[in-house]
C-alpha cells in the first residue's frame, strides 16, 4: 500500500479538519442529550469502543440509537483515548469479563477505529466473551497508509504497525465472526486497509447525499448508512434469543 508525504499528511487533516462541524453536530443531535446512554440491565450487551483521541460521549448518539433497538449499551470507561495500546487492552479485558459475567451471555462489540482494533484483540483473547465484532473504519491490514499519522500513532500507543499482523493472526480462527465496514472516501483507513479474509466485508462504494459531509474518518462511524449496516450486523435481542 502506497504511503503519503507529511505534506499530504497535512492536507489529509486539514480535510478532515473542515468535516468537522458536521462530525460534532451528528454526535450530537440526537435529542441534545449529551451523555452515554445508560446500559439496560435486561438487554442485550454491546460495548461500544472509540476511536484514538476520542471520547464515550462522542458515541452517545450511537448507543441511544442501540439501545431504542434493545441493547444494552456500554461504553469504554478510560474517558479520553489515547494511552499505550496493551494496558488499555487489559483494562477493556477486565470490563469485557465483568459485562460477560454480569449478563450471562456473549456481548458483541462494536469499535471505531483504533476501538475496532481493540474489538478485534478482545476477540483473540477471550473468545467465549464475545459473540461479534463490528469495526468501522479499522485499518488492520497494513495500516494506514499515511506514514506520518501512522508514525505518531504508534508513539502514543506504543506499538508498531507491524504488530498488526500478528493481530490477523491470532483473529484468523474467529474471522467468520466479524464485520468490517469501511468506504473508499476514508483516506485514512481506505477499503485494502480494512477488510479481513474470513470476514463480512462492508465496503460503501456509494454514499447517500445526506451522509456526505459524514464520509470522513471521523465521520464514518456517525453516517446513517454505517448505523444501520451496524445495527444489521448486531442484529435483534430477540433474534439473540432464537439463536440461543
Amino acid at each position: 500500500m502506497a504511503s503519503h508525504s507529511f505534506r499530504d499528511s497535512l492536507r489529509l487533516i486539514y480535510r478532515e479538519a473542515v468535516r468537522s462541524p458536521w462530525i460534532c453536530r451528528a454526535a450530537l443531535s440526537d435529542g441534545g442529550d449529551r451523555a452515554p446512554a445508560p446500559a439496560a440491565s435486561a438487554g442485550a450487551p454491546v460495548l461500544v469502543l472509540g476511536g484514538l483521541f476520542s471520547h464515550p460521549r462522542y458515541y452517545a448518539a450511537l448507543g441511544r440509537a442501540l439501545a431504542r433497538r434493545g441493547h444494552a449499551v456500554h461504553f469504554d470507561a478510560e474517558g479520553f483515548n489515547a494511552r499505550s495500546f496493551r494496558p488499555h487492552l487489559a483494562d477493556l479485558r477486565r470490563r469485557l469479563e465483568a459485562i460477560h459475567a454480569g449478563t450471562g451471555v456473549p456481548v458483541r462489540l462494536v469499535g471505531h477505529s483504533l476501538g475496532g482494533l481493540h474489538a478485534m484483540a478482545l476477540l483473540a483473547d477471550c473468545p467465549a466473551a464475545v459473540e461479534h465484532v463490528v469495526a468501522v473504519a479499522t485499518p488492520v491490514v497494513g495500516g494506514t497508509p499515511w506514514e506520518p499519522l501512522e508514525r505518531v500513532a504508534e508513539r502514543i500507543l506504543d506499538v508498531r504497525a507491524s504488530d498488526a499482523e500478528g493481530l490477523r493472526q491470532r483473529i484468523a480462527p474467529y474471522a467468520g465472526r466479524i464485520t468490517t465496514i469501511s468506504a473508499p472516501e476514508d483516506l485514512v483507513a481506505p477499503p485494502l486497509a480494512c477488510a479481513l479474509a474470513g470476514a463480512h466485508n462492508v465496503v460503501l462504494s456509494t454514499i447517500p447525499r445526506p451522509d456526505r459531509p459524514l464520509a470522513t474518518h471521523g465521520g464514518l462511524i456517525f453516517m446513517r448508512t454505517v448505523r444501520e449496516v451496524v445495527a444489521s450486523a448486531l442484529g435483534t435481542p430477540a433474534e439473540w434469543r432464537r439463536a440461543s
